[in-house]
């Protein structure tokens, strides 16, 4: 530790407030770890100008290391003491915000220092707890939202609808309003945001709650009288073209986050455990390289033989492969237990074909996708 700090801090021999940090080096106490992370993150709070690249990314090594022996009410201190200033350093913020919740809840919904990278990168890799603090920011932006929102937890997206401040795309907000047919705690904050399309609360109003219902003819250039006679008179037109809104809404949001590179075999894996079915079949289609309908035919062709070869030709393990073949058999509202016969078959099957052979197949599909009968000709 000594030597780390040598090196952190290159002033001259007499700097009192250096000799006083050496000094505290030599404690092997508890009380003298935590007077260290105290002294030196005051230090880089008041000198962080004076200091070198190399030297901060030093110091910010020793904190972390400190960080280990550290009582949580010191380091909270230090983080809350940080939280509202513009013109913290930002390594020390950085680190703060990735430290224990404790530690990390101001930082992440109060300072102005974190960018949305930093927010993101939180929002992916964090707690729920760490989730909800980002959702509570002032300035949550529309990249933020969207990691938020693809995080698929309930009480987060809820907290997020109820910040009034934070900016959410209209295709993030058609999604949601989408989902709030399934999931009911979404509709009140939905209905509350002074940024939601009057054209999604006329649509809302077909399936939210009486309380909600009201809320939105109240608040909204809604005509209730026509709404009433449309829901009468053409209730099965109504049915047929809601059964198409929540794909279009998932493809919107689907094409925005493979734009971004946010689209992987986990997140695609992740939507399908948590029954978001489209966005599953939007991804899946996307990482294939596919046109949906071809890759729906694919997904849920009976044998699983055509998904297992698409699985293979992008390099998805035989478990993933195994998990979707089940978890889209539930979706479809068949028996999705596997038979001990039928994941040896399937095994067999996925283990019998190399990936080179089934990416030549996949190329076949993306030129023509009535070539699915390839199928057939790799199955031995």
């Amino acid at each position: 530790m000594k030597g780390m700090l040598a090196k952190a801090i290159q002033q001259p021999v007499n700097d009192t407030e250096v000799r006083g940090l050496f000094k505290l080096a030599h404690e092997k106490s508890k009380e003298g770890r935590e007077s260290l992370y105290s002294a030196i993150g005051d230090l880089f709070e008041r000198r962080a100008n004076e200091l070198q690249a190399s030297e901060r990314e030093l110091m910010i090594e020793i904190l972390e290391r400190l960080s280990r022996d550290v009582e949580m009410s010191v380091r909270v201190s230090l983080a809350n003491r940080l939280s509202e200033q513009g013109d913290a350093p930002y390594d020390l913020i950085h680190m703060l915000a990735n430290d224990d919740v404790q530690v990390a809840y101001k930082i992440l919904a109060s300072s102005p220092v974190l960018r949305d990278a930093d927010l993101v990168e939180v929002v992916r890799h964090r707690t729920m707890q760490h989730q909800l603090a980002v959702a509570i920011r002032k300035d949550v932006s529309e990249e933020v939202s969207a990691a938020l929102v693809d995080t698929g937890t309930e009480d987060v997206i809820v907290t997020l609808l109820n910040n009034q401040d934070a900016r959410i795309s209209s295709d993030v907000l058609e999604y949601l309003a989408e989902e709030s047919k399934r999931i009911d705690s979404y509709q009140k904050p939905l209905v509350r945001r002074p940024d939601l399309p009057s054209e999604l609360a006329e649509r809302m109003c077909y399936w939210v709650s009486a309380a909600v219902r009201n809320y939105i003819v109240e608040n909204f250039d809604v005509d209730i009288d026509r709404l009433d006679d449309q829901m009468s008179a053409t209730v099965s037109d109504v049915v047929d073209a809601d059964e198409e809104k929540p794909a279009v809404a998932a493809e919107r949001l689907v094409d925005r986050l493979f734009d971004g590179g946010n689209v992987s075999a986990e997140f695609a894996l992740k939507s399908l455990h948590q029954g978001q079915v489209s966005i599953f079949e939007f991804s899946f289609a996307k990482m294939v390289g596919i046109r949906p309908v071809l890759a729906r035919r694919i997904i849920y062709e009976p044998g699983g033989e055509a998904l297992g070869i698409a699985a293979r030709a992008i390099g998805l393990e035989r478990s993933v492969y195994l998990q979707i073949y089940q978890l889209t058999r539930k979706a479809r509202e068949t028996d999705n237990r596997l038979s001990k016969d039928e994941v040896v078959r399937l095994t067999q099957f996925f283990e019998s074909i190399t990936r080179e052979a089934a990416y030549l197949v996949l190329r076949k599909w993306q030129r023509d996708p009535r070539y699915l009968n390839a199928v057939r000709q790799i199955k031995k």
